[in-house]
């Protein structure tokens, strides 16, 4: 019988053990240096050359474009931020950047220190359906606007922004955009060839590959130049655990979305108060934000961790959920009712099961301790 179940995999994910032998041998003998001159580095090109071609062939990449490998996807969107300014900003004069606010903690530190330059940013407001719309996003640019980042989809509510619509509109208003698929990549399919953004970040982190390790994609017309190094053990790692998530995509869009689709389901039959929010948004087949009336998520939270199930509320690199809700439109009392949940490809139907009867009773039991308080 399933004792712990982790329901959090937007926040990490244990690395697959194929991805970490893949990283060994980069760490145990071939630890060299490609910028070395002697065969301790030359011997390394090989396998770079070999990992870059499975990185690209996963996501769809010309042979043109670009990858540069980073330590976190924050990392990258720092060094992205940084060098738009110097290379564009500061020779253009269009210091106008735009966001939404909803966005995670890399991407508004990135801003406020580009504000500390003379930088003017901007955070977009998203819809009822927590969306960043064409309409929002026309209405905020402006002659000077130059960069808009973004997430493809947000982590904790599993809502997906329209970026093929948001990626034409920048295309046609000579603004460079940034979004970064940490969260979509194994579980929405797309090829970066095929659409006008600019730049793509990625943690392996949420991907099954170690921590430390991540990726920007530039497109081959798109400027941008980075004098951090390759970590070849950290490629053979993060090329690995893509590979695994592409041969994963119809597992996670069938069967991952069946016992997403069971869990909400289950938890609105047996809590009938529950509210399942975005169901009419296009979703990740792997995420649910839930309120629970009455319930407030902090004490929930500490009640399923006691009991061994794992779920969210954010905070860290996310922002707080209630947060997203109430930018929503969501009013603040159920905002702070609700957490979140994300499934992965390993979760397993009597880990749904036994996560639905924890929390249905550990949802009646504070609802009890509330009516006797009262």
């Amino acid at each position: 019988m399933t004792s712990k179940v982790y329901l959090d995999y937007h926040t990490a994910t244990p690395p697959l053990p194929s991805s970490i032998d893949a990283m060994l041998p980069f760490l145990r003998t071939s630890w060299g240096s490609m910028t070395s001159p002697h065969q301790m580095g030359q011997e390394l090109i090989p396998s770079f050359r070999s990992f870059t071609e499975t990185i690209f062939e996963a996501l769809g990449c010309d042979a043109s474009d670009k990858f540069y490998f980073f330590h976190s996807s924050g990392e990258a969107i720092q060094q992205l931020f940084l060098f738009h300014y110097f290379d564009h900003v500061r020779s253009c004069g269009r210091n106008h950047i735009l966001t939404t606010n909803i966005e995670e903690a890399s991407v508004l530190m990135a801003l406020h220190r580009l504000e500390e330059l003379q930088c003017h940013g901007k955070m977009l407001p998203i819809n009822e359906q927590g969306q960043l719309t064409s309409a929002a996003l026309e209405k905020a640019i402006n002659p000077r606007t130059s960069l808009l980042s973004v997430s493809w989809a947000n982590g904790l509510t599993g809502v997906i922004h329209p970026i093929a619509d948001i990626a034409e509109m920048c295309r046609a208003k000579d603004i460079r955009l940034h979004v970064d698929a940490s969260y979509v990549i194994g579980k929405l399919y797309f090829r970066f060839e095929d659409l006008p953004i600019d730049y793509l970040t990625f943690d392996g982190s949420f991907l099954h590959a170690p921590k430390g390790t991540a990726g920007l994609l530039v497109k081959s017309k798109s400027p941008f130049s980075s004098p951090m190094g390759s970590s070849v053990g950290g490629m053979a790692a993060l090329s690995q655990a893509l590979e695994e998530n592409m041969h994963m995509f119809d597992h996670v869009c069938l069967e991952t979305a069946r016992l997403r689709a069971k869990f909400e389901s289950k938890i609105q039959q047996q809590i009938p108060d529950a509210q399942v929010f975005f169901q009419k948004a296009d979703r990740l087949p792997n995420c649910c934000a839930i309120a629970f009336p009455g319930v407030f998520s902090d004490a929930l939270l500490f009640l399923l961790n006691r009991k061994g199930v794992y779920a969210s509320l954010g905070g860290g690199h996310c922002q707080k959920l209630s947060h997203i809700l109430i930018a929503s439109g969501i009013e603040e009392t159920l905002a702070n009712c609700a957490l979140s949940f994300s499934l992965s490809f390993e979760t397993r139907e009597e880990e749904i099961d036994y996560a639905i009867r924890v929390i249905v009773e550990s949802v009646q039991k504070l609802k009890a301790l509330s009516g006797q308080l009262l």
